[in-house]
Formats: C-alpha cells, structure tokens, sequence
C-alpha cells in the first residue's frame, strides 16, 4: 500500500479542500524520516493483518459451503491478492483499490452469515456455547453500549484502507467555515444514497481529513439501530464510533463533553429508496426530530451536502404506489431496513464481466464531493414548542438549499474519476438530470 496523507489547501473562494495526494519521496528533516518508517511498519502490519484476515475467511468459508467454494474463493483471492503485494501490482492502484471493495463485501457477507453459521454448526462445542453465551450477553447486560458513545477505538479510524477506499470514488471532504472546538454540533447529512459511503469515509473514518479540518472534535455517526443486532458486526461499528440514532443516544452523544457531536444521515432508509444518479430527492420536510435534540442540547445544526452519492448505484424503477415500493415499505416498518433494488458496475474485465455485462455490485467510481456547510447556532431549550422547532427546521432547509444550489453545477460537472466504459455510458443521460433539490 502506498503511503497518503492529507493535506489542506485553499482555494481562491476561500473553502478549505481536504485532499490525499501521495507523499513526497523526499524526506526533508529527521522527523519526516521517521514518520515515515513509522508509517511504512504501520502500513506493513496491516497488509499482514489483511493477509491472515483473508486466509481465515477463505478457510470458514469452506469450511461452511464445502469443495463447491473453491473455484470461487481462488477468483476472489485473485481479486484482492494487489493489497497484499505492495509492489508491481499489474493494473496500478485501481486493482488495489478495487480489492479494498471485495475484502469490505467478503465481510459483511461473513459477518452476517458465514460467522454465526460456523460458530452455530461447526466442530467445536465450546465455541458454539460461546457464540451464544455472547449473544444472550449484549441481548441483555450489552444493549445500552450502542447508544452510550463507549467502546471507541480511534486507531480504527486511522486504518490505510480506508484512504484507499476514499481514493477509489474518490470521496473528498470541503469545508465552509472553520468550528469552535469547544461546540456541539449535530451534522446533517444529505442525501442517504443507497448505502451512505461518503458519510462512513468523512465521520466514522480519518480518510478525508475530517479530524484535521475540525480539530477537537469528538463525533459519532449515528445509524439504525438494527445494525447493532448482529453479532460481530456491532463491535466493529462501536470500535468505529458508530452508534444507534435513537433518542437517548443523541442526547448522550452530544453532551458528553465540550466538542462532543454526532453526525445523522437524516432521510435514513426511506431516502435510500430515491437515490438515483443526478436526482436530489430528499426526505426531509417532515423530519423535524433532529432539529428537536439540537434544541434541548443547545447543539448547533450544520448541514453537509454530498455531491455524488447517489451517483455511485443504479436502482431499478420504483415507483410510490408500485409493487416494489410497497413491498420496499413493507419490509422497513417490519424490520426497520428498506432493501433497495440497485446496481452498479462490473469489473472491468475477466468472468464476471464475460457473463453479466456492464452491471455488476460494485459501487460506480464517481467522485462524492462532501460539502460543510456553516453552523446555525441553536439556544438550548429544554422542551421546545412546535413553533420553535418549525423555525429551526425552515432555517436548517434553507442553509441547505443555499449549500446545494451554490455547489450543485460545479461538482455535477463531468470530471469523472472511474474507468473509460462507466463513463461513456452515462454521459448523455448525466448531461440531463442535473436536478434541482426536492423534499419529501
């Protein structure tokens, strides 16, 4: 993995862009040299780390589907074998960024049904008693955790795959206006996309450089609080500084100290079901919950506007009304998850792209521009009144609209960062859906 740093630099309208360009290979003074020893045996122990990571997923795997995943597993090793071999790589950082994607896919899928399979149906007695031992655990004594703010593991952000992750789209961070650092701030973000990366990369990550535009701050990004019923998957969003959006975890997570904030993809999962390339359908005219927490912690709202997001998946046709959206809303007041139907782009080349075509699971390498607004100071009140809170809410819509209709042209231009292919297809239908912003 090649070693990336961000950087800030300004621009002549007076934003600060967070940026990764690679390192200089001059080292200029003693320090430099020694950071980046110590940034190459970071990088090394990772990459060691991602190896037996790997190895140990490729053996469950088999271990749970038998012989019949062989073939499989050795085309994905294939895939992800450049973030492993630093150097002389064939396809450049593309392949390596690319196998980021895979390894980030191969554990979710695992985490969610290879793990609990193997651990439930596998050899060992003592290991099963222990899967479920740790179930009943956070069921009962462990659920508050998920909304306390606890449990963080701050090198878990600094982790080098992240930055390549960031890289592959790429997802850059602008910022309006410089923070107090000593504040509380409640980030809203829009719009949610299908599966909300720019958020993940900029507030539960340090790939953008969000930590050094903001220093002192102490954030949480919020999400479902589904997501924190699944083993194994829990604790890497705690370690991440991810937790529930419920009530009490806002609360908590905003006052538990100066510069303590929380960020909140606030069209959630409805707004996952109208994310299409070029639109800006939010779902935001009757959420007003959020702006009620900013009121009784005295945080100040900042909205946050990612160009890009809903570029990076397709989704089929849904329309409100039809078969598919009902069946859609059906399932997320069931469980409180909606399952849109969406793709995005194959590999560029080899079997899968053979069989399938063009369309494929991987996100669409489109840049997401993740733009800061400026804070809206909020007073503290401890039971606002409707009133109150539609006045915050008008002012927070407004700031919103502002941030977008000043930026949408600029980050809608055509400077794609993806492969040749992706961006020939869509260039005459992109050309058409610069679209101004609506609310749900």
């Amino acid at each position: 993995m090649g070693e990336r740093r961000a950087s800030v630099g300004r621009r002549a309208n007076g934003w600060m862009t967070m940026d990764n360009p690679n390192l200089d290979e001059r080292a200029t003074t003693s320090a430099e040299r020694e950071s980046r020893m110590t940034t190459d045996g970071w990088t090394e122990r990772c990459e060691n780390a991602g190896l037996v990571f790997w190895l140990g997923n490729f053996y469950l795997w088999y271990a749970v589907i038998g012989a019949a995943f062989v073939p499989l597993g050795l085309y994905f090793t294939a895939l992800v074998k450049s973030v492993f071999v630093t150097n002389g790589t064939e396809h450049g950082p593309h392949a390596e960024q690319v196998g980021i994607v895979v390894m980030i896919y191969a554990w979710i899928l695992s985490a969610i049904f290879i793990y609990p399979a193997y651990c439930v149906f596998g050899p060992s007695m003592w290991l099963k008693n222990f899967f479920l031992g740790y179930i009943a655990w956070y069921a009962t004594l462990d659920r508050k955790t998920a909304s306390s703010g606890k449990r963080f593991a701050r090198w878990s952000r600094r982790l080098p795959f992240w930055r390549i992750l960031a890289e592959y789209f790429p997802v850059r961070l602008h910022v309006s206006a410089k923070l107090d650092p000593s504040g509380n701030y409640l980030f809203g973000y829009h719009p949610h996309g299908v599966i909300g990366v720019g958020a993940l990369l900029t507030f539960a990550t340090e790939a953008t450089g969000f930590y050094e535009a903001f220093p002192g701050l102490d954030l949480r990004l919020l999400t479902l609080s589904m997501n924190f019923k699944f083993p194994f998957t829990r604790e890497v969003l705690m370690g991440l500084g991810i937790n529930s959006v419920t009530k009490s975890s806002v609360e908590t997570n905003l006052t538990r100290a100066p510069g303590a904030s929380v960020a909140i993809v606030i069209g959630g999962a409805s707004e996952a079901l109208d994310a299409r390339p070029g639109w800006a359908t939010l779902t935001l005219a009757r959420r007003k919950g959020f702006v009620k927490m900013a009121l009784r912690t005295g945080a100040s709202l900042v909205p946050v506007f990612a160009f890009g997001e809903n570029d990076i998946f397709e989704q089929v046709e849904n329309p409100e009304g039809g078969r598919l959206r009902n069946f859609q809303m059906y399932i997320k007041q069931l469980i409180g998850i909606t399952p849109p139907a969406f793709y995005g782009r194959s590999l560029s080349r080899g079997m899968w792209r053979r069989i399938f075509g063009r369309k494929g699971v991987l996100p669409k390498r489109e840049p997401i521009e993740v733009v800061v607004g400026n804070p809206i100071a909020v007073p503290k009140v401890v039971d606002p009144s409707n009133e109150v809170i539609d006045k915050y809410h008008a002012l927070y819509t407004e700031s919103l609209k502002e941030l977008y209709e000043l930026h949408r042209r600029q980050f809608h231009r055509l400077n794609r960062g993806g492969s040749s292919d992706d961006l020939l297809s869509d260039l005459l239908t992109r050309q058409g859906k610069l679209q101004t912003m609506q609310f749900k």
